[in-house]
């Protein structure tokens, strides 16, 4: 039998979503992340739920989305042991299901999610 190697160790878990912000729209959807995102995600970080978040921004326009949204959790695990919980977290600190569909559907005027995907970080050896 060969042996296998492990060049890594598994870190935590990030979630990467992918936005396009509409062009001239740049400034309302910042606005938007300075304040309810900002304050919600805080309050996901501060419960336990999330480890952190980033956002970044690339430097041009061009491509398929300009700004990536990354929340880092302790495991898959913990995602799913916590959604129920982190979903009534939201639910006070941005509002109910209505406050928040409502929310996606005003953001989808000058924002597009192009996609989300989950990645596990690797810390090489």
């Amino acid at each position: 039998m060969g042996q296998v190697h492990t060049y890594f160790n598994p870190g935590t878990v990030w979630t990467v979503t992918m936005i396009q912000m509409t062009s001239g729209m740049d400034q309302m959807y910042l606005q938007y992340l300075d304040t309810s995102f900002k304050k919600s995600e805080d309050a996901q970080v501060k419960a336990g739920f999330q480890k952190s978040y980033k956002i970044l921004r690339t430097l041009d326009d061009s491509g398929t989305w300009n700004l990536l949204i990354l929340r880092e959790y302790a495991s898959l695990a913990s995602i799913e042991a916590n959604v129920e919980k982190a979903d009534a977290l939201s639910q006070q600190s941005v509002g109910n299901d209505e406050a928040q569909m409502q929310g996606y559907q005003d953001r989808s005027k000058y924002r597009a999610v192009v996609g989300t995907k989950y990645a596990r970080e690797l810390i090489l050896k």
